[in-house]
């Protein structure tokens, strides 16, 4: 497949993407309807992962990642997103993988105050599951050797995906951040 032709189906990806985050927030909640959560379908290492859009603020495509040195080893560098510049994590090493080969195309962008941005490779598409189909899976957590971050697993009709849970790898993120800025003397 071309690049040009590549480059239109995934910018279609993405504008499809926003358009149905968007149409989530633009529709009256039923009072009928039953609970459900919207969710990213990626891939991280071949493995199949879902992330919850309210762990999201925004999803980004082929931005310029600046490689700067730092101690935290997951760290790619900085990009500009939204007028400001937010460190970029890779997902992949993140969840225990090798990092991705190349700067990962897409990210998605967590948190209001101080962002933080989380690059991948795959992006599937997004999914909208009734909230029963997301549940907490011991069996699955002892089969799976890269489910630190992960606390539920959601039931799609391609298969089980686990759940990222993008709080805890923030917290972790900012935790480890934390331990290497430099203290104030007095």
């Amino acid at each position: 497949m071309n690049q040009r032709l590549k480059d239109s189906i995934d910018g279609n990806k993405a504008a499809q993407l926003r358009q149905d985050f968007d149409r989530t927030f633009a529709l009256p909640p039923s009072l009928a309807a039953p609970e459900v959560e919207d969710l990213l379908a990626i891939r991280v290492a071949g493995d199949p992962y879902a992330i919850r859009l309210l762990d999201i603020a925004e999803i980004v495509t082929d931005r310029s990642v600046v490689s700067v040195p730092s101690v935290t080893p997951d760290l790619l560098g900085l990009a500009g997103i939204r007028g400001g510049i937010v460190p970029v994590f890779g997902l992949s090493s993140i969840l225990g993988y090798r990092p991705d080969p190349g700067s990962p195309r897409w990210m998605i962008l967590c948190g209001s105050e101080e962002p933080i941005a989380l690059a991948f490779a795959e992006f599937e598409g997004y999914l909208r599951l009734p909230a029963s189909a997301l549940h907490a899976d011991e069996n699955f957590r002892a089969t799976h050797e890269h489910v630190k971050y992960v606390n539920q697993v959601a039931s799609t009709p391609d298969g089980v995906r686990a759940v990222i849970s993008i709080p805890l790898i923030m917290a972790t993120i900012r935790n480890r951040i934390s331990q290497h800025r430099p203290t104030k003397e007095t």
